[in-house]
């Protein structure tokens, strides 16, 4: 977690240039969550926050605050608010998704915010929508705003008016003349159009001396290292679910005799372990797709996904709004140089779907610089050959490796023991001895009888 200094850089320009008030409008990956936090950490005037993000997110902004400021912040969940006295007495910190937003508001207004965080600031392009208006009121008021966002500009000038009057009112308070002189505008026979864009050069001027900093992979490359992996925590659609699955698997190992032929115990239990993982694969399907589709989305980037079962790979087929192609096991010969090929120079194939195995080695998948992990394997080094396919020679930018981990379940415990083994996985070159997958599930097998 220790900030490079392009991001300490970021944190003292956003406060000396623009007093807490800003556009943050880094390149994806660049860590603009640490920078916010940052901001939070050398401003004690600066909570209590409010963090508004997309639903998929939220647990991410828990487990970084708790890394970066030893706080754990309120996760708001469902339509139906708190009462705002028991919540902000607990917390410094509030994480909200936008879908709920205004159903919060009125509560969260009482809470006095001295800094809100809006992740993701392209989501409010329309000022017609109820999380825009939603925002534009909690913000009203509070002194200090950060705007996030590594495409804040998805299509058009007049879709960024919404964030700039929230930040700077005082300089972007007519969205028409506003569109009249940055969005070619157009007169109809129903109105005018402000679709266009017209004065682009004079509009960057504009906003880096009011309120955005813009910093770009390109400019900052040589102070990243040349791989980084990074923890998603998601959620399960029904811990219920989980929590009884887990509950009969934790009593069937209470139940075990030590005396027992040790393969054949060991055998069951590697069974009954993969049955659980399966059905955490199956319940943070909605949250992995959604991860998926906004960064898609979000991003003009290409994206790699890596899964191990046909049934998780072809749900993500389906649910997927993305061209895509997908190499598993059943891909092999012309077919598999095929669809590599596809990825590798078609544009609109903008997402690859793998199996961790058969996408994991013997091609190459620099048309993309981030990876995404839908499931783990057993094996630590699966993982790093899979990372591999995209930080190859022809590679020009920093890779990312995204791992999405249904958090407070068996899957954050195995991530926990790979992530110890990482450092030992086997390569030729080192001559480190093969962690393979018994290694592991020994390891987490005494992890989950503690």
């Amino acid at each position: 977690m220790k900030p490079f200094p392009f991001q300490l850089e970021t944190v003292k320009q956003i406060e000396s240039s623009y007093n807490g008030r800003c556009l943050v409008a880094l390149d994806m990956g660049l860590g603009k969550t640490l920078i916010s936090l940052g901001f939070l950490r050398r401003n004690k005037n600066s909570f209590p926050a409010i963090i508004i993000c997309p639903a998929s997110v939220k647990y991410h902004w828990e487990r970084e605050a708790l890394e970066v400021l030893k706080i754990r912040p309120s996760i708001l969940e469902g339509e139906t608010p708190s009462p705002a006295d028991d919540l902000f007495k607990r917390n410094k910190i509030v994480v909200i998704n936008y879908d709920i937003l205004h159903h919060w508001l009125p509560t969260l207004k009482k809470l006095k915010a001295q800094t809100v965080i809006i992740d993701e600031s392209q989501k409010i392009a329309n000022p017609k929508t109820k999380r825009t208006k939603a925002i534009k009121i909690l913000c009203n008021g509070t002194p200090y705003i950060l705007a996030l966002s590594g495409t804040p500009l998805l299509n058009r000038p007049i879709e960024l008016f919404p964030t700039l009057n929230i930040l700077r009112p005082d300089s972007f308070n007519s969205r028409f003349s506003f569109a009249m002189k940055y969005c070619n505008p157009k007169r109809t026979p129903w109105g005018w159009d402000f679709n266009g864009a017209s004065n682009l050069a004079s509009l960057r001027g504009v906003l880096c001396k009011t309120c955005m900093i813009r910093k770009r992979k390109s400019e900052v490359m040589q102070e990243l290292p040349d791989k980084i992996r990074k923890v998603i925590p998601i959620s399960l659609s029904s811990y219920e679910e989980y929590r009884k699955a887990q509950e009969d698997f934790s009593n069937w190992l209470r139940r075990q005799d030590a005396a027992k032929a040790e393969k054949a115990g060991q055998a069951e239990a590697l069974v009954k372990m993969g049955y659980l993982l399966r059905l955490v694969a199956r319940l943070k399907l909605p949250y992995t797709v959604k991860w998926i589709n906004e960064f898609l989305q979000d991003t003009d980037e290409k994206l790699v996904v890596f899964a191990v079962h046909r049934k998780m790979i072809a749900a993500l087929e389906r649910r997927c709004k993305s061209k895509s192609v997908v190499i598993d096991g059943s891909v092999i010969g012309r077919k598999r140089s095929y669809r590599v090929d596809q990825f590798q120079r078609d544009k609109s194939t903008r997402l690859l779907i793998g199996n961790i195995k058969a996408a994991g080695i013997g091609i190459t998948l620099t048309a993309a610089s981030v990876s995404a992990f839908a499931e783990l394997s057993w094996v630590p080094g699966e993982h790093t050959q899979a990372e591999d396919r995209l930080h190859r020679i022809s590679q020009k930018d920093t890779v990312w490796a995204n791992y999405l981990i249904a958090r407070n379940t068996i899957e954050e415990k195995l991530c926990r023991v790979i992530q110890r083994k990482q450092e030992i996985v086997s390569t030729t070159l080192d001559g480190s001895r093969v962690i393979g997958d018994l290694d592991v599930f020994n390891i987490l097998m005494k992890e989950l009888k503690k």
